[in-house]
């Protein structure tokens, strides 16, 4: 009876034994390392820094080093996964997915829940799911973290970013104010987040076009006609003002036409498809200084705009709401005090009627006003609200 035992027993290690050696056999095997830092770890890492650095190519390059030595190694998967949603596939989920569930310790845990917070952000960009739907998928991936890690500053700055661009900025700036008290990195990148906004908040954009544009880093000639449309009621201004300057066109000689009624005549040719077409013809057909067509017909709607050229928008804007055309000599025969603006710039009068009212801002440590620079859609936003506030009184 004990032989029997004994029989069955060694057999059944030896099954056993036998399975656990084609597990071990069947499981895939990574190269071997060809140095110390040559580890999955590493190259994951370093993979995160390119993709904040928008060099997706060399992001790929590190999480197929990382999955070369690990082919099992979750984060790298993840990032994997993330890597196609980027390019629009909704695929990189299962694989994003699938890294959190081959991922060991939870710092792995909380790298692969973060890449999925950050592709649902994505997808956002990408205007393939709603803000709701954003912020719905996002927290759902940020409670699984908070259960794993409720201190990690990772989760709350991307529930943060989840917010911001699921245009909640309140919310958005409770979680980067979460992040800069709980230290342990982000706290950079929080601060420049919680600052933008801050001037969202201060912006306060009532139309949704407005929202968004918030989260644009360069401000447009289109993104322009649609703020001042949607924001500023242009065409009060515009339509109750006297005559329209003739800023550069010349009617033929005995015919008597405004700038509005020329406009009507020249084909712009690259609008037609644009999604702010409306708005575009609006302020062309308005005559708005710095939103003209070009000489040879274009729009360029896509183009940034600079900080001069808003400068310039602005004044002709408060001139012709105000009326008083002597806004638009006030500061000239006078000295400037900014570096790069000397008083014979042909837009001195612009950028220091926009400066002293406070719609824009030179920079604080040089005095320099920087008029090539692009123009943020935030602060496009924010100068809007004041300029606003100011023509209520008039």
């Amino acid at each position: 009876m004990n032989i029997g035992r004994k029989n069955i027993l060694f057999n059944f290690l030896l099954i056993v034994t036998v399975f656990l050696m084609v597990v071990v056999g069947c499981a895939p095997k990574g190269r071997v390392p060809s140095g110390i830092m040559d580890n999955p770890e590493h190259h994951f890492e370093q993979g995160l820094k390119y993709l904040d650095q928008d060099k997706i190519n060399l992001a790929r390059e590190e999480f197929e080093q990382a999955l070369s030595l690990a082919p099992d190694y979750g984060p790298a998967l993840a990032g994997k996964g993330y890597l196609l949603v980027l390019a629009g596939d909704k695929q990189g989920f299962r694989l994003i997915q699938k890294g959190e569930r081959k991922a060991k310790g939870k710092e792995q845990k909380i790298a692969c829940i973060c890449l999925e917070m950050r592709g649902y952000i994505a997808f956002r960009k990408l205007h393939k799911i709603s803000p709701d739907k954003l912020i719905l998928q996002a927290k759902d991936a940020f409670n699984r973290g908070k259960v794993i890690d409720s201190n990690n500053p990772a989760l709350y700055f991307y529930m943060g970013e989840a917010y911001l661009y699921g245009l909640r900025f309140p919310r958005a700036e409770k979680m980067y104010a979460k992040v800069i008290s709980i230290g342990k990195g982000f706290q950079e990148r929080a601060n420049e987040r919680w600052e933008l906004v801050q001037k969202a908040n201060r912006a306060a954009p009532q139309s949704k076009l407005g929202k968004e544009i918030v989260l644009v880093d360069k401000l447009t000639r289109a993104d322009m006609a649609g703020l001042l449309i949607e924001e500023l009621d242009l065409e009060r201004f515009y339509t109750r003002s006297q005559k329209v300057e003739k800023q550069g066109f010349e009617p033929p000689s005995g015919i008597q036409m405004n700038l509005a009624d020329l406009y009507k005549k020249i084909k712009v040719t690259d609008i037609a498809n644009h999604p702010l077409k409306n708005d575009i013809y609006l302020v062309i057909d308005l005559g708005v200084k710095g939103l003209q067509p070009y000489p040879d017909h274009t729009f360029r709607p896509n183009e940034p705009m600079t900080k001069v050229e808003v400068a310039l928008l602005f004044e002709d804007i408060i001139v012709r709401a105000t009326g008083n055309d002597k806004l638009a000599s006030e500061f000239i025969g006078q000295e400037s005090n900014i570096p790069d603006i000397p008083s014979s710039h042909y837009a001195f009068n612009a950028v220091m009627l926009c400066t002293t009212r406070g719609l824009l801002s030179t920079d604080l440590r040089t005095g320099l006003f920087h008029p090539q620079a692009p123009v943020k859609g935030v602060d496009a936003v924010l100068a809007i609200k004041k300029l606003k506030d100011m023509l209520r009184l008039f």
